[in-house]
């Protein structure tokens, strides 16, 4: 059998392979096609992008790179090589390589929505707006498209067009939760109550736990002056649980601050976050750091510990459903001067929490009468302008309290003063099965 007859059964094989899901065995195929043809861009390129789809980001940028030596301006290749650097949460680096696939394939309609995509994280939202246009004219039904530009255009206060976009993305995708979301969203912010709550509910219908719409139709039921059905979706004078969990013994607490402070994830104004003035980590759960590996192995046993001790409750929305398992993203927040997050949830997780680390001492004085760097429950995020003033509970932050909430809660902090730092370590249980 010749080299190039070879070469072409195998191909064959993985690709067929590939696009079936059977990964081990287009691998298998690829890397021997590397062997018979070293360097072969189109090798290259389809196992990095089989690495990118396993999550092996690092491998499979590096194969792209290899293939784009050869043909630097094919645009598939450059479309991919920009899905493997957005995974990889490089978001410039992505822009540029959607931008320069893009130049190649101006009718591509993918490449289009992921440059699109791309420049509104990094917060170009005029280049955002022009590209998600463009993907609309290429296709006048891509709904992905109308939801993501009546986001941008209602924040510049054109909300009539916006309304319009999200109900014809709703009309073309009738069972996409977020979508009756946002649209629910905007007839709140037209106090439309009613109109906002059946989307809520009709968001609800199609995914059971969903943490904004729950949040949210508790907003609208409390601002039509329906008190006891907006506590029985959020009541934060009653569903937070707030404990203590000191340090395990071999975990010194300067020295796990200092871990965090320095830790090589750590980064001030880190984008796509609701912190202000104040820098997160990454995930800890897998940090290698003994003394981290430490904390996060006594957090994962508190947190297990208290879901197991959970009853499904089918009147209790937050308790009407109960993950049997479970994945964990955990992180360190720290806050200095004016430093504070804005009002949010956790829309992937089902439980969340924070631990304080260290905490500033005149933020637990008596004399701290704005409870400044205090965390608040209650007040609303996603820019809605409450009518009425929203039930909120604030609890001061101390060194060694742990407090539960569900992932629905709206939370804040209120901005810090002094120069001071505040360390909290926080966490979300993100389902992947639930109780039967």
């Amino acid at each position: 059998m010749t080299d190039r007859l070879q070469f072409d059964q195998i191909f064959a094989q993985g690709q067929k392979a590939h696009e079936s899901g059977n990964i081990g065995e287009a691998e298998v195929c690829y890397i021997k096609l590397l062997e018979i043809a070293p360097g072969h861009p189109d090798i290259l390129h389809l196992l990095g992008v089989l690495y990118g789809q396993t999550e092996h980001l690092e491998d499979a940028e590096k194969l792209i790179a290899e293939a784009l030596k050869s043909l630097p301006e094919d645009p598939i290749y450059l479309f991919n090589y920009g899905n493997v650097l957005t995974k990889m949460k490089r978001w410039h680096d992505a822009a540029t390589a959607f931008g320069q696939a893009a130049k190649g394939a101006p009718d591509h309609v993918d490449i289009a929505f992921n440059l699109a995509l791309t420049h509104k994280k990094l917060g170009n939202l005029e280049e955002a707006e022009r590209f998600f246009r463009q993907v609309l004219s290429l296709d006048h039904n891509h709904a992905h498209s109308m939801t993501e530009l009546a986001g941008l255009v209602e924040k510049k206060g054109a909300r009539e067009e916006a309304i319009i976009l999200q109900e014809k993305a709703n009309v073309l995708e009738p069972n996409i939760p977020d979508f009756q979301l946002n649209l629910g969203v905007l007839k709140l912010k037209q106090h439309q109550w009613d109109d906002a709550i059946a989307l809520f509910e009709k968001a609800l219908s199609l995914e059971k736990w969903h943490p904004q719409s729950i949040a949210i139709k508790a907003i609208a039921h409390f601002e039509k002056g329906e008190d006891s059905a907006a506590l029985n979706l959020v009541d934060p004078s009653t569903k937070l649980f707030v404990t203590d969990l000191p340090l395990p013994s071999d975990v010194d607490e300067k020295s796990l601050i200092k871990a965090l402070v320095n830790h090589p994830s750590c980064e001030w104004e880190r984008s796509g976050t609701t912190t202000i003035e104040g820098a997160q980590t990454e995930n800890l759960l897998n940090d290698t750091n003994p003394l981290i590996k430490s904390f996060v192995s006594l957090l994962t046993a508190k947190i297990e510990t208290y879901i197991q001790r959970q009853d499904i409750d089918p009147n209790d929305p937050f308790l009407a459903k109960i993950p049997e398992s479970w994945n964990y993203s955990i992180w360190a927040t720290i806050l200095k001067n004016d430093g504070h997050q804005i009002p949010h949830l956790h829309p992937s997780g089902w439980l969340s929490g924070v631990y304080y680390l260290e905490v500033p001492s005149d933020i637990m004085d008596k004399e701290n009468s704005g409870q400044q760097g205090w965390i608040e429950f209650g007040a609303p995020g996603y820019g809605i302008e409450p009518v009425r003033p929203p039930n909120v509970r604030r609890i001061m932050p101390v060194p060694g309290k742990l407090i539960f909430f569900p992932s629905s809660f709206f939370h804040q902090t209120i901005p810090l003063s002094g120069k001071a730092q505040r360390i909290s370590i926080a966490f979300d249980v993100l389902p992947t099965k639930w109780r039967s």
